[in-house]
């Protein structure tokens, strides 16, 4: 059974098997990733949604001289992002601006923390990172192709 699941990864010979193969792995691991962190932040969102007093009086007023403001715009963007995340729309542009979060929650929320109050927060912007870097993969809702139109050769 070992050496069947080898050759079906691998092909016969053993070497990797085609570009097409690796292509495909690759894209279902952005996929997984892609859903898994969407689904970390949406849970993130729901659960300081769910804790809203206590979310609003322990948030930074950072833009606004209102902590609640605040909270209230930056918990709407999480969210839109976590769906672009999801949904394969924008990516790398949303992978972007939440690695940026990301070190801002470091530098200006947990200064005082250390390693251990920020090493959730290095995790999500190495995932960002990854997003970033690879894109939504070919499991994604890419808007310009949805716009694209083949032209019929004349």
């Amino acid at each position: 059974m070992f050496i069947a699941l080898y050759r079906g990864m691998y092909g016969k010979s053993g070497v990797s098997g085609g570009t097409s193969a690796r292509t495909g792995r690759m894209d279902v691991a952005v996929l997984y990733m892609r859903l898994f962190i969407g689904a970390v932040l949406m849970l993130h969102v729901i659960g300081k949604l769910q804790e809203y007093n206590a979310s609003v009086s322990g948030f930074p007023g950072l833009l606004f001289d209102s902590p609640a403001v605040t909270f209230v715009i930056f918990t709407v963007l999480e969210a839109a992002f976590a769906l672009m995340i999801i949904s394969g729309v924008f990516v790398r542009l949303a992978a972007i601006v939440m690695a940026v979060g990301m070190f801002v929650d470091i530098f200006l929320v947990y200064p005082t923390y250390g390693w251990i109050g920020v090493e959730r927060q290095v995790l999500y912007i190495g995932i960002y990172v990854f997003l970033a870097i690879s894109g939504g993969g070919s499991y994604s809702m890419y808007v310009p192709l949805l716009f694209y139109r083949k032209k019929s050769p004349n």
